[in-house]
């Protein structure tokens, strides 16, 4: 090939499809400065066992200690996700709450999305009739210990239980009509069976036309989950929000993720990596599929990024 390192057009046609398909990606990566690194948490930080491996907490130390903003972009509660970040080493800002809720490295709130009373108060009642029982998300003040109200209405299924046991000290279980009304909604989840989450689904839908529920099986196969948010809240809105408050362009940002409820970021920013075990949908929109989250997907996207700053 010619000196100039650049293919010409008679030289592009002659490459094989998965080496053409390799050079355009590399082009692509090379034409972006990617300034923020966004990273999901649960099927893209952690593997299937729920855990985060040593190499990739290494490697998001070494992001942050490189220069990269890194964000953690989660459906999960703040102080869930922080207890991520300090397992990773880093003091970072977070996305959680599926974008509702925004928080700076210093752990003030960049992004509040508040839930309508009146759609909270259906929800449960819907999830009610279906024997489900909601979980209500709010801005915790991290000094209090009630991060989230339970609805006690019904028996538990066996995995909101689980959920429970995990977060019991940061529960408020009781009557959510009653307690939802004492703090400020900005979303919500129910854990359960798929077939029954998708009738809760088709009622809310039907009756809340402001609200989008995002169904997606558990990393770890123990049942599904259901994030509860407002149609006009995505990770996107509030990373993107979190970049511009920080000076960066969408063309910066570098998004990774594994599932639906990451799609947004993925089609939004400038750069976007699908997980080896991600959602078909996510591979297809992304930029470039990584390694699975079993074998350090995270670790290979961000030795990538590095190489191309250097």
């Amino acid at each position: 090939m010619p000196g100039t390192g650049r293919f010409i057009d008679h030289e592009l046609r002659s490459l094989p499809f998965n080496l053409l398909y390799s050079v355009l990606v590399s082009l692509y990566w090379i034409s972006l400065v990617i300034r923020m690194l966004a990273l999901d948490i649960d099927g893209t930080l952690t593997t299937s066992q729920r855990s985060i491996s040593d190499r990739t907490c290494a490697a998001v130390r070494k992001a942050v200690d490189s220069g990269l903003e890194v964000v953690l972009a989660t459906n999960r509660r703040y102080r869930s996700s922080l207890l991520i970040a300090d397992q990773l080493g880093v003091v970072v800002p977070v996305v959680c709450v599926g974008g509702a809720l925004v928080k700076g490295k210093t752990r003030e709130t960049v992004v509040c999305e508040s839930f309508p009373a009146a759609a909270v108060e259906r929800i449960i009642q819907i999830a009610r009739a279906e024997k489900q029982s909601l979980i209500v998300h709010h801005d915790a003040d991290l000094s209090q210990t009630r991060d989230f109200v339970l609805d006690d209405n019904d028996p538990w299924n066996i995995y909101t239980a689980r959920y429970f046991s995990e977060y019991e000290a940061v529960a408020w279980v009781g009557d959510a009509l009653i307690l939802s009304a004492r703090i400020k909604p900005i979303g919500a989840t129910l854990f359960g069976e798929e077939q029954v989450l998708r009738a809760v689904e088709r009622q809310v839908t039907r009756d809340c036309p402001g609200v989008v529920l995002t169904i997606i099986r558990e990393v770890d196969g123990f049942g599904w989950s259901c994030a509860v948010s407002q149609r006009h809240v995505t990770k996107w809105t509030g990373l993107s929000r979190l970049a511009a408050e920080s000076g960066f362009t969408p063309a910066e940002v570098c998004a990774v993720g594994d599932e639906l409820n990451d799609l947004a970021m993925i089609e939004g920013a400038g750069m976007s990596v699908a997980m080896g075990n991600a959602h078909p949908q996510i591979k297809a929109r992304a930029t470039w599929v990584t390694d699975s989250n079993d074998d350090d997907g995270v670790v290979t996207v961000i030795e990538r990024l590095l190489a191309d700053m250097s």
